[in-house]
């Protein structure tokens, strides 16, 4: 039986250690716990309440309601000079406070050790080499509950209220193996204006094994709160593979005309497994443009324990 080797899991789980423990190595298709965002990965991932832009799609789907306007991103994540994952997402507002967005994501490896298991599933020593990679797609749709029409019953959790869903294929090669399922991600947010106030809770990856193996199924809930140029952030997780996480995450914001410059950080602590990468750090610039045109660069940067550090880029355009 072929297995990922415990290094790989190490590895791959650094280079998304916003989202992954060591303890994760057993769930199948780990590109599904790498969610795209740089901005997310420099809060560590305490974005399930502050989610607002396009890579909502892969943290909180609800969040993409918040989209105002079309937009374009592409996303470079590396780990050391073999670790590699590239990422694309679009999105774009349509009616009556809804946004229809997209992401795909490819994961390049390095070579690989085959891992050599017995019957009853004991290690046995090392085989070959081989090569491997994962790829995801995700469509996704974010509706603003309040502007399609009122539930009296339900008062405020519907009028200030939005929801998402995100559905995705995904599958991997490993030397002559091919794995593939779907997933389906469920997200509500709560928005409190007034107050500058945010909570959501978002259900992540539910779907088919891929062979043999479940994907890693969990469950988030954060809040976050703004004032004025800073916002706070907070999520808590729960999994198949990891019993407890809490997550935080603060970010300041500087704007000198049309320009806004943001710094930001984080950390995480996990009760039931050892983390890769506990903190975190991220900057972004945004130019706004005449004729409504944005531009923005992020920068995110993951120290990871025993492993080469994770940086990730992002370019976006929005019209």
């Amino acid at each position: 039986m072929l297995r990922l080797a415990a290094s790989l899991a190490v590895m791959l789980l650094a280079a998304g250690g916003v989202h992954a423990g060591r303890s994760a190595g057993s769930a199948a298709l780990i590109i599904s716990k790498l969610p795209v965002g740089v901005r997310a990965a420099g809060l560590s991932g305490a974005y399930t309440a502050a989610a607002d832009d396009i890579s909502s799609i892969n943290w909180n789907p609800a969040g993409l309601a918040k989209v105002g306007r079309t937009g374009f991103s592409v996303v470079h994540v590396e780990q050391g000079q073999q670790v590699r994952m590239e990422n694309a997402l679009w999105g774009r507002p349509t009616i009556m406070g809804g946004t229809v967005a997209a992401s795909g994501s490819y994961l390049s490896m390095p070579e690989l050790v085959e891992s050599l298991e017995d019957s009853a599933g004991n290690y046995v020593g090392e085989g070959d080499t081989f090569s491997a990679y994962q790829f995801k797609g995700s469509v996704g749709y974010g509706q603003d509950l309040g502007k399609l029409f009122s539930v009296p019953a339900l008062g405020p959790l519907w009028q200030d209220g939005m929801a998402g869903i995100a559905v995705g294929v995904l599958g991997e090669g490993i030397e002559q193996e091919r794995n593939s399922s779907f997933s389906v991600s469920l997200g509500y947010l709560f928005n409190d204006g007034s107050g500058g106030r945010t909570a959501g809770v978002a259900l992540s990856n539910l779907g088919a094994p891929a062979g043999g193996s479940p994907l890693p199924m969990s469950m988030q809930a954060g809040l976050s709160q703004r004032i004025e140029d800073w916002l706070l952030a907070f999520d808590f997780l729960t999994g198949a593979d990891d019993a407890f996480r809490v997550r935080s995450g603060i970010e300041w914001s500087y704007t000198e005309g049309d320009a806004v410059v943001v710094l930001r950080g984080g950390a995480q602590h996990s009760f039931s497994s050892i983390l890769a990468a506990r903190m975190s750090a991220g900057i972004s610039y945004r130019l706004n443009c005449e004729g409504g045109l944005m531009f923005a660069v992020d920068y995110a940067f993951l120290p990871v324990d025993d492993f080469e550090d994770m940086h990730a880029f992002a370019v976006e355009i929005a019209l």
